[in-house]
């Protein structure tokens, strides 16, 4: 077996010289420093000189893995949807798990327990949504409902526009809603919100009994994240890439960590059907039915509560 630095001089023949990293600043002047460590390791790995290429922004990392600028980057989920959507020239190689071991989020719908117990049951009645930038209080759960024969359009009477998702907890209590959308884990103890998302938000900050919440509907899961390749990358590249990552925390935790501060469990691998959720909002009939609820989300009145405004409140 050749060594990595003498196995990647032979690809650099066919692929080029070096291999570019892309990596989101977000206004941090010490971004290239922090990233340093993965860089270094990914040049081990592969065997050939890789550089990093700073954006400023998710968008722009998008738009320079589609253009070929660079041919590494971690990007949202919905991120990498749009890249597949837009050219097809992305793969997904591993996403990151939390400390608790998840390695990605569901859309979920909720309703006040004992009230309204599945989704059948919400037909008629309100749900909040979020804005429509929101993955898990719009985009996916609209488009996942309208797909397995709920058209949110019809299905209920009305859907209240609030600000996100705790405020939509805030819509059901307050009586302007019998459901609303958020995401969640679903993982870990359900007492307590499970290991995060809008249920753990709402017990940790609210302290909220969550079980006075009952979810009757749920998204497929969500990676948190997702490290993407370029698919005219070297498939011996590829394949070094693919076997590394999930090891890299045990084998290189400060070149994982470099990369991945906020999830402290490690890589996955991932496959493009892991993001189903996100690839369905971006379906032509979907994305029309989201414009459509989007612009008369912009243009409707606030809601009022049911019974005049006296709402149940939420718990201190």
């Amino acid at each position: 077996m050749l060594a990595p630095l003498a196995a990647g001089q032979a690809l650099a023949q066919d692929m080029g010289s070096r291999f570019r990293i892309g990596v989101v600043t977000a206004g941090r002047d010490d971004a290239r420093s922090e990233a340093e460590p993965f860089r270094d390791e990914l040049e081990y790995r592969l065997g050939l000189p890789a550089d990093l290429f700073l954006m400023d922004t998710l968008g722009e990392l998008t738009d320079a893995i589609i253009a070929g600028h660079v041919q590494y980057g971690r990007l949202s989920a919905t991120a990498y949807a749009a890249a597949r959507k837009a050219c097809a020239c992305v793969e997904p190689l591993a996403a990151p798990r939390d400390g608790d071991g998840a390695d990605g989020f569901h859309a979920i719908l909720m309703t006040k327990a004992g009230e309204i117990p599945s989704l059948e049951a919400l037909a008629g009645k309100r749900l909040a949504i979020g804005p429509a930038r929101s993955t898990a209080a719009f985009r996916v759960p609209l488009a996942g409902l309208a797909a397995s024969g709920c058209d949110p359009r019809q299905f209920f009477s009305a859907l209240v526009p609030i600000s996100g998702p705790e405020e939509g907890l805030a819509a059901l209590y307050d009586g302007l809603a019998e459901a609303a959308l958020g995401w969640s884990t679903l993982l870990g103890e359900a007492d307590t919100g499970y290991s995060a998302g809008t249920l753990m938000q709402a017990y940790d900050r609210m302290r909220l009994d969550v079980g006075r919440l009952t979810v009757v509907w749920q998204s497929p899961r969500i990676p948190f994240a997702v490290h993407v390749v370029r698919s005219d990358v070297a498939p011996e590249l590829k394949d070094r890439l693919r076997q590394m990552l999930p090891s890299l925390q045990d084998e290189a935790p400060g070149a994982y960590f470099a990369i991945e501060p906020d999830f402290g469990g490690g890589f996955v691998p991932v496959l493009p059907e892991d993001f189903s959720a996100v690839m369905l909002p971006l379906e032509p009939q979907w994305q029309a039915m989201l414009k459509e609820i989007a612009d008369q989300q912009t243009a409707a009145p606030a809601p009022l509560p049911e019974d005049g405004g006296e709402g149940e409140l939420l718990p201190p």
